[in-house]
């Protein structure tokens, strides 16, 4: 089972990691699968650190995206947790709608891992940008 610390850890390394390739290593299993409702499903490491990544023609191009833990439970092989999603554009982008450079915007997220052997092998993303929750 991974602790509250644990995952406070991962969170901190996942935010300070230019290159999420040790992240993944550390946390993920080999054959993980990353399910994000907007961007599809990505599986193993290479797939998941590129769209994790921020360079160009990457998942995250043009953006810095930042995770603020705001409520983490597990039970067993199972974690839940609650994040508010910090993105700042470092070029213009269509990144979830189109951005320019500068700007700031915030996502709501709810995930859910599932852990195999002590590292994460599912994960599933539901997202809500701010905006779009406060302008129905």
């Amino acid at each position: 089972m991974v602790s509250a610390s644990q995952f406070e850890d991962y969170a901190e390394e996942f935010n300070a990691a230019t290159d999420k390739s040790d992240v993944f290593d550390r946390y993920y299993s080999p054959d993980a699968t990353f399910d994000h409702p907007y961007k599809g499903i990505f599986r193993g490491k290479a797939q998941i650190v590129d769209f994790w990544s921020s360079g160009e023609g990457s998942g995250h191009a043009g953006i810095l995206e930042t995770l603020h833990l705001k409520n983490f439970v597990a039970s067993g092989n199972k974690i839940a947790a609650e994040f508010q999603i910090e993105w700042r554009c470092t070029e213009d982008t269509n990144y979830l709608g189109p951005r320019k450079k500068g700007e700031t915007f915030w996502g709501r997220c709810a995930a859910f891992y599932w852990c195999v052997d002590g590292k994460f092998n599912h994960v599933t993303l539901y997202l809500n940008l701010i905006e779009d929750a406060l302008n129905p």
